[in-house]
């Protein structure tokens, strides 16, 4: 369980920051999987917003305690393996692009941008100390023993994830009494300026079609110049930048293609490639603005993507983590909550596991991209490529008007609730 330690290290301020520097290469393993992960979670016909980055980071942190075919098919699921030297997993255990490189880049200081780990164990259940000094050391996580019983636990972890959230999501388990004795958590918070805010002046309600074809009027941010853009498949992308090397990529579907089989289809009609280098070209672009808060159940899709033993109490093997038997995943949650408008973008998400019991450039005309129908967004790391939300916006909207008014808003996962899984 000490695979991590040699290149997931604090880097000292002597050492250079990797950047990607070629323009065509295959995506990264944490692309392929963001991409599948959203892909099964079928948000064609909701708004979703989720974090791949946090729900990778927190299935690693149960990755190191387990063992056998288990940690085979986690591994093959989240695109990882056992050496330590392959490049490209430098940035897929994501201690430290998001986190230490902060600490050292001049640029980040313009972002507020957070990540947090935590690992909550009831009274009586003992994690093995090798796996308490792993995830503590490669994922700087905060491993706390609590009286899941004691009506002041739920309040506890509540608390931790408003914290670390910035209080974007602030509750999400109402009692951990008939809970699982393991939880495993990771928060990330996002907020960043945009290189170029859109001017209010500029932003009117203007008409935006629905998923069922009916419309309804939105506020559309409205901006020209110049922009890293793209299309494939008939859909364009345009990258916003925010000022810290991160930004938001939009994604407009083909007109002629239903969202819900563009959401489904997204790696085959834009491929893998579109959450990263783009061409320079002049262009319009009108974006609504949008705040979401949604809640995902991960567990079917992330059997679907080659996990089913780890969920499963007779085959899963976590003895990396402890003794107990069984112990294995009984479900994983993420709440996710995004909000886009003229400054920039403020965006959070909490992932929750509970262990049971346990090319050359030709000059091209200036483009329009009026975003008015159901769309693609992903905001990315820009020096390590990660994405770290992605979502899908059927209806800037849902959740903001009154009572009898138009919401098309569905959650994408079960309302809060006790017994520690309430996401």
């Amino acid at each position: 369980m000490t695979c991590f330690s040699s290149w997931l290290r604090r880097p000292t301020a002597k050492e250079p920051v990797q950047r990607p520097t070629e323009r065509e290469r295959p995506a990264l393993p944490s692309t392929q999987f963001a991409l599948t992960l959203f892909e099964g979670l079928k948000p064609g016909h909701h708004n979703l917003v989720m974090s791949p980055y946090g729900a990778r980071v927190v299935l690693s942190m149960l990755w190191e305690g387990s063992t056998g075919e288990t940690r085979k098919e986690l591994a093959e699921a989240l695109r990882l393996d056992e050496d330590p030297h392959n490049p490209a997993n430098h940035y897929e255990r994501l201690g430290r692009p998001l986190g230490f490189q902060l600490e050292l880049e001049q640029a980040r200081r313009t972002l507020d941008i957070l990540t947090a780990c935590a690992v909550w164990c009831d009274d009586g259940f003992v994690p093995r100390p090798e796996y308490v000094a792993a995830v503590t050391s490669h994922f700087l996580a905060d491993v706390r023993t609590l009286d899941f019983r004691a009506p002041q636990s739920a309040d506890i972890v509540n608390r931790w994830v408003g914290e670390k959230t910035r209080g974007k999501i602030s509750k999400v388990v109402t009692s951990l009494e008939r809970s699982s004795p393991l939880m495993t958590m990771n928060a990330v918070y996002f907020k960043g300026l945009w290189q170029a805010p859109f001017d209010p002046a500029d932003t009117q309600e203007d008409v935006f079609t629905l998923q069922d074809g009916t419309t309804t009027r939105v506020p559309l941010m409205d901006q020209r110049g110049s922009f890293q853009y793209a299309e494939h498949g008939g859909a364009q992308i345009v990258a916003l930048p925010y000022k810290g090397e991160m930004s938001m990529r939009v994604v407009l579907p083909p007109p002629d293609m239903p969202f819900p089989a563009f959401c489904a289809e997204l790696t085959r009609t834009v491929g893998t490639n579109w959450t990263r280098g783009m061409a320079s070209r002049d262009g319009h672009v009108r974006l609504p603005r949008f705040r979401i808060t949604t809640q995902a159940d991960l567990k079917g899709p992330l059997m679907a993507m080659g996990m089913p033993q780890v969920f499963d109490p007779a085959r899963a093997t976590l003895d990396g983590i402890s003794d107990r038997k069984p112990l294995y995943l009984m479900a994983a949650m993420q709440a996710g909550f995004v909000e886009v408008n003229e400054t920039g973008t403020e965006a959070a998400a909490l992932t929750t596991l509970e262990e049971g019991a346990c090319m050359i450039q030709v000059p091209q005309p200036p483009f329009e991209m009026i975003i008015n129908r159901p769309f693609v967004f992903a905001i990315c790391d820009d020096l390590s490529d990660v994405v770290v939300f992605l979502g899908a916006v059927v209806d800037p909207l849902a959740g903001q008007r009154p009572d009898g008014c138009r919401d098309s808003d569905t959650q994408s996962g079960p309302e809060p609730r006790g017994a520690g899984r309430g996401h």
